[in-house]
């Protein structure tokens, strides 16, 4: 099923969509959460549709193995009954670097709380000019830099051909009230410039196949009516539209404090339809 209508349908709870579904794939930062803190309402809804029997998938661009997220959320008090399994583009990244066709060596980008992702990986670290390849997962420090910090390393990047692996796509993230550049900035920096990319995570195809796979398995039937929920147009919202989902659009993430005139301007600027949309999901 999917639904990608050039008006957006506005709705002011969950539950007056609810029997078109019966499976959610639910972004995290954003929509579970701020960076900071947890969204109450978010919770109670996401407890209400589990308490039925949905199959709840969180699905995030954290470039960190599923265990050190499902960590973090606990830290935060998220209540593990509300979801089923949480898929992170570090999972899918590990697997990516396992395969070893980028090389065996990588020139990393990416603040230390990154690291858990080379738990298990058969690549190492290595200065730029030893590298294979550059491995993206976030800004050295994303409160004083943006991508073009990284420009110059790029351009020479350029020169060597080397491939860019990018494991978080998201450009921007919200951190509280701010908003803070992410890995998928660099990444579309470097393509800018005419460099290779590969982007693991949403918008991308394989962390939805992932989802899916673990809905029917959750389930156990081969077709199910499941709707996206996200923050974020490119990552959430584009990656359910190429999938042929439907989706729901919340806007008290990375849209936060915009007018909805502004939301509606983007969305059709873009090319990017959400199903639906909602201040916040409740």
């Amino acid at each position: 099923m999917t639904n990608t209508i050039k008006n957006p349908i506005e709705i002011s709870n969950f539950s007056e969509i609810e029997e078109k579904y019966d499976s959610i794939i639910c972004d995290i930062w954003g929509v579970i959460h701020n960076g900071q803190e947890l969204f109450k309402s978010s919770i109670e809804c996401l407890l209400r549709y589990k308490d039925i029997g949905y199959p709840i998938i969180l699905v995030t661009n954290a470039p960190r193995p599923s265990a050190e997220i499902k960590n973090i959320l606990q830290k935060m008090g998220l209540n593990e009954k509300c979801y089923d399994k949480i898929i992170t583009s570090g999972d899918l990244t590990q697997k990516i670097l396992n395969k070893g066709d980028l090389g065996s060596s990588c020139y990393h980008i990416g603040p230390d709380r990154d690291l858990k992702v080379f738990d298990g990986v058969n690549v190492k670290r290595v200065e730029f000019d030893s590298a294979d390849f550059i491995f993206v997962t976030g800004l050295n420090n994303d409160e004083t830099e943006n991508d073009e910090s990284y420009l110059p390393l790029l351009m020479s990047a350029k020169k060597r051909n080397l491939k860019l692996l990018c494991a978080n796509p998201d450009i921007w993230v919200q951190r509280g009230k701010d908003l803070i550049p992410c890995a998928g900035a660099i990444s579309q920096k470097y393509k800018s410039i005419g460099g290779e990319t590969i982007n693991i995570g949403k918008p991308f195809a394989p962390i939805f196949d992932e989802a899916m796979k673990q809905i029917m398995v959750i389930s156990g039937r081969d077709l199910n009516s499941t709707i996206v929920i996200g923050d974020g147009i490119d990552t959430d919202i584009k990656g359910a539209n190429n999938y042929n989902l439907d989706s729901l659009l919340t806007l008290g993430g990375l849209f936060s404090g915009q007018s909805k005139k502004n939301i509606m301007e983007s969305i059709n600027k873009k090319n990017v339809f959400p199903t639906y949309y909602i201040n916040e999901l409740v």
